[in-house]
């Protein structure tokens, strides 16, 4: 029997409590609660993927009111990677992937993906030293958007320039990602983004 899929409670925090605290309202703090996610108790230690997917619809709703679903999602997949590079240990790593490059960063996605979640299984075929195929057997969402918008701000705070993060076969599950950059010595990567995740935000809605 294969085991139920677990969002880890990391993951949770990092896009509803540090990415999205002062964008949910109180009726869609309800609407979570009553999801599963009550935001005023602790965090349990983990959710289900269905839960996690109810909750990603309640913030795309609530937060993105009247924005078509997939720009909705992938711009939640950013809010998410920025929160998550904002935490203690993200803000160690990132230290550590900025030195490696976008390229390396990707090809070590898959343990990155496991660190919150007990199912994510990535493949990679590199088409070039800019550009790959990354396959994920679960996109963790209803649009596969969500992860484009995560891959595409993970390789941008890498020092990648010029991002393009397109799914394609998209199942309903699973989808394949073609990803492709532009890169800028360490250094000037570093500069040019402020040398955190401060700096290298962009405005979003």
């Amino acid at each position: 029997m294969n085991p139920e899929k677990l969002v880890f409670a990391q993951t949770v925090e990092a896009l509803f409590v540090r990415a999205l605290e002062n964008r949910l309202t109180p009726a869609c703090r309800e609407h979570l609660r009553r999801a599963g996610l009550d935001l005023d108790q602790k965090l349990e230690r983990a959710y289900t993927l269905e839960q996690w997917r109810e909750f990603l619809r309640i913030a795309a709703g609530h937060v993105y009111g009247g924005v078509p679903a997939e720009a909705a999602y992938y711009s939640l997949g950013e809010r998410f990677m920025d929160a998550y590079f904002g935490t203690f240990f993200g803000r160690a790593l990132l230290g550590v992937v900025r030195l490696a490059g976008p390229r390396r960063a990707l090809l070590r996605s898959g343990l990155g993906f496991r660190a919150g979640n007990n199912f994510s299984e990535v493949k990679i075929v590199e088409r070039s030293p800019t550009s790959l195929e990354l396959w994920m057997n679960d996109v963790l969402a209803d649009q596969p958007t969500f992860a484009a918008g995560l891959l595409a701000r993970a390789v941008e705070l890498c020092g990648g320039q010029r991002v393009v993060s397109l799914p394609e076969e998209f199942d309903g599950t699973s989808a394949t990602y073609h990803v492709r950059w532009s890169e800028l010595p360490s250094e000037a990567a570093l500069s040019a983004t402020g040398g955190g995740p401060e700096g290298a935000s962009r405005p979003r809605a």
